[in-house]
This record gives structure tokens, C-alpha cells and sequence, in this order.
């Protein structure tokens, strides 16, 4: 129930019901006109509510509004407005199987439209022109007026429903909206130019006459029927071109997103959406996401739901419910999820949400087109993520590799040089790390380089960066670190390194490693990177030497 008290539903339904309540009050004026050209002109606005024509991105049009001018001039308001609103209940509710709701404002805009026109028309003069001897003119100056107030409201009125009922941005649906005003514009010329049509053979021949004008009318409806489904199908084609063409050319994951968040945008609005990645044991975790919480549902794992049930039957399902994407601020009532396969692969999952509307047949079509891309792309940029990995890391340690640490050093330095934040690096080498080489072997020792690379990476900051230097040395990026706080890391390096207990593979030996740290801190001890560098080397090896005369000291 919490749907209704939205401030769409309130909209639909005071405008729907306000409208109908307008035109019962309005029969009261009603006066008897001729049967059959009123069951001629609603036959053809049942036709033309029936087939509306498509517009291009959703939404359809009525040429209705021919017949509804011809029903003015003719017979008056009321029966005009009983016209276009019966038109619209049978064909745009009954025969076209729209919902109960959209079909009851469409009739309430249109009686209040229409009734506030002729109203404000008929005050200037505008009466029934029926011409019953010869064609003449009304007065064009009143059509016009009728015309332009009939047109604004109606805008006005399916504006606002439009704003409501959407998921665009504020700005981004002005921006369509009034590119939506000249087609609208033009649909309406169409309609008084085939309005004209009517008129003159009604005038002419009588009810032979608009039997024949109106079938003109509805073939100039059919039409533009045909041709608006070609400037759809040219609008769809060209976006399925460039995004499929845009996806072919990921090699990031990130730019995946953005080419799945502008297909989204562009092909099915929605009020949130989510991609999903499938991980081992058929885990569908929530990876992407723009969302009113998107914060909150980031890394959610995809329970039963519209995500899972795609995932499993390898299909797009519409269903009213996806947990995952359910927070305190949103709710939706309608979700798709399509699922993105790559050669037989399950990548994850796209899953699209909405609160108030379902998504239409177009939609659920273009998505499922592509689907394939987007899972291609999707697949790409997870293999070149993993060979940017492997590329920037030591394959034994899984620490960042001599080459990544050079880089992102000289970059350190050129940031602290331009910001003026202090800058430290650790240099860090294995005393004794040959002695458990020789006597035990290769395959112990790399064991005991992994377990001091983890102790690593857990001693140091969560901005730092650790690196495997060399064979037994490693080194660390401290950013914003002083001297003292550099001190500190190390100190918490030499602490974890004497509680820890280095072992062989079997875990049954135990090795007492000894180490030697050098720390150095841009710009104190050099205003470059190989000068930092050679300052923590000097520094590694002033400590390494004060352990061998200790260690010589201590067995003498």
C-alpha cells in the first residue's frame, strides 16, 4: 500500500479521476447530435488509441486529436471530449492491454484538456460549424486558440506524469522532454492537416464523405505507424552499434561498467541497477552498482532472487524481487535480470530495477542482445586486470615485483616534491636467509620468503606499498610517513618478525630469521628516488654490520 501514497500515484489518480468527474458534470450540457458520425469518429479514435505510433526510446502517440477537432467544430465540447475519452478507455486500455491505471489518467488528462479548450474557445466565440450549405471556414483565429490551449495542457499535464513515472535525472529528462515538444508539435499538425481532410468531405458529401475522410485518416495513421517503427528500429540499431562497438574495445573492467551503465541509460532507464560477477562455487557477488545505496549493496551476495534464478536457467527473468538490491531508501516492484555468458561461461549477471513501472517487450529485447557483448567485455577486462596482476607482482611472494615498485616510487616522489608531504621507503634485507638455503634447500626457502612477505604486508600502514626488492631483500613505500612514523613501522616490523615462528613446508622446523631494515625519508635524506634509495641501503647495511659484530660479540 505504500505504493499509492507516492506522489506519482496521487498524480495519476487526481488527474484521472478529476478528469472523469469533469466530463460527468459536463454532461448536463449535453445536446442530441447525429448517431452515426459520432460512431464513425469513435471508431476511428478507438483505431488510432489501439495503434498509437512509437516514438523513439518508449512511449507512443495518438493522432486522436484529428478526430477530437473535427468532433469540436462539428457538435461542441462534450461531445468531443466523450469521444476522445471512450477512445482512449476501449482502444488505448481494452484492445491495447494497458494498465487500468495509465489508461484512467490518460482519459482524465484528456477530458480536462478538451473541456478546459472548448470552454475557454466557445467564450471567444467558437460554436458547432456544421456548415450545412456548401464548405465554408470556421474561425481559424479560435481553432488556433483551441488548438494551442488543448496542446500546452495536454503537455503539461503528460509532463509532469512523465517526470514522476522515470528514472532519469532531473536535467537529463528536461533534456528529452523538450526534444519529445517538436515531435509532439508535429504529431499534432499531422492530426489538424487530416482534421482538414475530414471537414471538407464531411461538408461536401455528407456522411459518406467523413466515412472516406476518415479511412484517409487512418491509412495517414498507419503510415506514420510504419515509418515511426523504422525511426525506432534506425535508433535502436545505431545504439546496439555503438555500445557493442564500445564494448569490443574494454580492456579494463571499470570501462566495462561504464559502457554497461550507458547501455542501461539508454535503452532501459531504470531507478537502480547492479552487475553481478560469478565467483567459485556459484557465488554471485555484487561488484557494480548505481543504486540510492549503492554504498550499502556493494559486495552482496545474490541469494533467491531474479539474480540467481537467471543465473541458473541461463535466461532473462522479470520478477518483484531481488534482495540484494532492497535497502531502507529503496523498494522496487519490478526487477530484470539477464545473465552474461561468454562462450558457455556464466560471467555474472546485469540486474535492473525499477518502482513503479515493469519494463516493456523492447527492453527485455535489446538487453538480451547484449547480453553476449557485455559478458565478452566483462570477461576481457577480468583477464587483463589479471595480466596487469601478474605483470606488476613477484610470483613467489604475491608482493608487487621490482618493476611496479620503481614506478610508483619516481611517482611518489614527484607527488611529495609538488605537494610538499613527507615521504619514507624501508629497505629491508635476510641476514641469514643463504644459510637456510644451503642447508635445507630452494623449496624450504621460498617457503620461508612467502611467510616473511605476509608478515610483511600485515606489519606495514594500509596506504603503504610492499615490494619484493631482490632475491632475499624487500622494501616498502611509505606515503606521508615522517621519520618517526617510519620508525614506528619498522620497530612493528622487528616485533612481528622476533614473535613469529618461521617454519619449513612440514611445519616441524623452525628457522630464526634475522634481518637488517634501512629507512630513509624524502627530502632529508635525498630529493630523488635513487637517492632514497642509496640513503636506505647505506642505512640497511650500517644495521648490518652492527648485527655481525654483535653476533660475533655474543659467539666469541
Amino acid at each position: 500500500m505504500r505504493s499509492w501514497r507516492s506522489p506519482q500515484r496521487v498524480y495519476i489518480l487526481a488527474v484521472g479521476v478529476g478528469g472523469m468527474v469533469a466530463l460527468i458534470l459536463a454532461l448536463r450540457q449535453w445536446e442530441p447530435v447525429p448517431a452515426l458520425p459520432m460512431l464513425m469518429m469513435l471508431a476511428a479514435a478507438v483505431l488510432m488509441d489501439a495503434y498509437p505510433l512509437p516514438m523513439p526510446g518508449g512511449g507512443a502517440m495518438s493522432l486522436t486529436f484529428g478526430v477530437t477537432l473535427t468532433a469540436q467544430l462539428l457538435y461542441g465540447t462534450v461531445p468531443a471530449a466523450i469521444i476522445n475519452v471512450l477512445g482512449n478507455l476501449i482502444g488505448y486500455g481494452v484492445l491495447n492491454r494497458r494498465p487500468w491505471d495509465r489508461t484512467l489518467f490518460n482519459a482524465g488528462q484528456f477530458a480536462l484538456t478538451i473541456l478546459t479548450a472548448g470552454a475557454v474557445s466557445t467564450r471567444l466565440g467558437l460554436h458547432p460549424w456544421p456548415a450545412p450549405t456548401g464548405i465554408t471556414v470556421p474561425p481559424l483565429h479560435l481553432v488556433f486558440v483551441y488548438v494551442a490551449i488543448y496542446w500546452v495542457m495536454n503537455n503539461a499535464l503528460v509532463g509532469l506524469a512523465l517526470y514522476y513515472h522515470q528514472a532519469h535525472p532531473t536535467r537529463e529528462f528536461l533534456r528529452l522532454f523538450f526534444r519529445w515538444l517538436p515531435v509532439d508539435a508535429l504529431s499534432t499538425a499531422f492530426a489538424v492537416a487530416a482534421h482538414s481532410v475530414v471537414m471538407i468531405a464531411f461538408q461536401a458529401y455528407g456522411e459518406i464523405g467523413m466515412a472516406v475522410g476518415l479511412t484517409l485518416f487512418l491509412m495517414i495513421n498507419y503510415l506514420l505507424r510504419l515509418h515511426m517503427r523504422l525511426v525506432e528500429a534506425h535508433h535502436d540499431l545505431q545504439s546496439l552499434y555503438e555500445i557493442t562497438k564500445g564494448l569490443a574495445c574494454v580492456l579494463e573492467l571499470d570501462d566495462a561498467f561504464g559502457w554497461i551503465d550507458r547501455a542501461v541509460q539508454q535503452l532501459a532507464p531504470s531507478d537502480a541497477f547492479a552487475v553481478y560477477l560469478a565467483e567459485e562455487g556459484d557465488v554471485l557477488r555484487l561488484q557494480h552498482a548505481v543504486h540510492p545505496d549503492a554504498g550499502e549493496v556493494q559486495g552482496r551476495v545474490a541469494g533467491e532472487g531474479a539474480v540467481r534464478r537467471a543465473a541458473r536457467e541461463r535466461q532473462l527473468v522479470e520478477h518483484v524481487d531481488e534482495p540484494t538490491l532492497v535497502t531502507e531508501n529503496f523498494e522496487p516492484s519490478s526487477v530484470l535480470a539477464v545473465p552474461l555468458s561468454a562462450d558457455e561461461r556464466l560471467m555474472g549477471c546485469l540486474c535492473l530495477a525499477r518502482r513503479h513501472r515493469a519494463f516493456g517487450d523492447r527492453e527485455r529485447r535489446l538487453l538480451s542482445i547484449l547480453a553476449s557483448p557485455m559478458a565478452m567485455a566483462i570477461q576481457n577486462g577480468l583477464i587483463y586486470g589479471r595480466t596487469q596482476t601478474m605483470a606488476h607482482t613477484d610470483p613467489m611472494t604475491g608482493l608487487y615485483n621490482y618493476r611496479f615498485f620503481s614506478m610508483r616510487l619516481r611517482e611518489a616522489v614527484r607527488r611529495a616534491s609538488a605537494t610538499g608531504q613527507p615521504l619514507a621507503l624501508i629497505l629491508i634485507d635476510l641476514d641469514n636467509f643463504s644459510d637456510i638455503n644451503n642447508q635445507f634447500g630452494h623449496r624450504d626457502g621460498d617457503h620461508v620468503l612467502r611467510q616473511f612477505a605476509d608478515l610483511l604486508r600485515h606489519s606495514v600502514r594500509q596506504q603503504d606499498l610492499v615490494a619484493r626488492y631482490a632475491g632475499d631483500e624487500f622494501v616498502a613505500i611509505l606515503p606521508g610517513a615522517r621519520r618517526e612514523e617510519a620508525e614506528a613501522v619498522a620497530d612493528r616490523i622487528r616485533e612481528a618478525a622476533l614473535r613469529y615462528r618461521f617454519t619449513d613446508l612440514s611445519g616441524q622446523i623452525f628457522f630464526p630469521l634475522r634481518f637488517s631494515l634501512g629507512v630513509a625519508v624524502y627530502p632529508y635524506d635525498g630529493p630523488s628516488d635513487e637517492d632514497l634509495i642509496a640513503a636506505a641501503d647505506r642505512n640497511m647495511y650500517r644495521e648490518k654490520r652492527h648485527h655481525r659484530e654483535r653476533y660475533r660479540r655474543e659467539h666469541a
